[in-house]
């Protein structure tokens, strides 16, 4: 487990910076030693362009926050900085400010991925030791179990939703090096399709405990078979009735 977070921690928060590192301009001015024409065939362009364009927008959010923080022209202030950043993309690079800001919505599906798949293993986890719990609980009582275990599964989904989307805002921002993230925490997979992730934990939670009861039966008949073997042929209908409520 501490592997695979210091693996999920490496791959959403490593590289050389990140845009919370980009000093504000004072007047919205777009400055960048690296200027060329992008070539948007080759993924390393790419990447770099969305990389600017992420920190453009962040920059204005930045410089929105310290001049007008609170007040009603913040909105109108910010998109005014941010088009005047993302024009000096365009020119830097050779490309329509359209594609600019395009890019800047544009999410990291190697990081959101890693994010999703840390958060998907450790709900796994946690399914499978409450649904053995709920297993020992109602050994006896099939319809007791799956009564609890739909209950368990919308409080344990709805839980692990809220605490995905708490994680995944933290994880936002230490990758992105920036406390303003404002509209931003929309985007977060966790926030916007968090209604998904919400049945799709009800359905894996049904998955584990349907594979807990199967679990479960097959070892009641293989004590059954074993005891059989122990006492004998003579008395295999006393076993039988001994075990025939486990097995119904």
């Amino acid at each position: 487990m501490n592997r695979l977070l210091l693996l999920i921690a490496t791959i959403t928060l490593c590289g050389c910076a990140r845009p919370g590192d980009h000093p504000i301009s004072s007047n919205c001015v777009w400055s960048e030693q690296d200027s060329h024409s992008s070539d948007l065939t080759k993924f390393s362009d790419r990447r770099h362009l969305r990389f600017d364009a992420v920190t453009a927008e962040d920059m204005s959010i930045r410089w929105a926050d310290m001049h007008f923080s609170h007040r009603p022209e913040w909105d109108r202030k910010q998109g005014e900085c941010m088009q005047t950043l993302f024009q000096g993309i365009a020119k830097h690079h050779g490309v329509d400010v359209d594609t600019v800001q395009q890019y800047s919505t544009d999410r990291d599906l190697i990081a959101d991925a890693a994010v999703i798949f840390g958060f998907g293993l450790l709900y796994l986890f946690v399914a499978y030791i409450f649904t053995g719990r709920i297993r020992r609980r109602f050994h006896d009582d099939n319809a007791g179990f799956w009564i609890m275990t739909l209950t368990m599964a919308a409080g344990v989904s709805l839980a692990a939703v809220m605490v995905g989307i708490l994680g995944s805002i933290v994880i936002e921002t230490f990758r992105l090096n920036s406390v303003h993230l404002s509209y931003r925490m929309n985007r977060i997979p966790f926030r916007e399709h968090w209604a998904m992730l919400f049945a799709c934990g009800l359905v894996v939670f049904g998955l584990v405990a349907l594979l807990r009861s199967r679990i479960k039966l097959r070892t009641d008949v293989v004590s059954v078979i074993n005891e059989v073997r122990k006492l004998g042929v003579d008395k295999i209908g006393l076993v039988v009735d001994k075990k025939k409520k486990v097995l119904s």
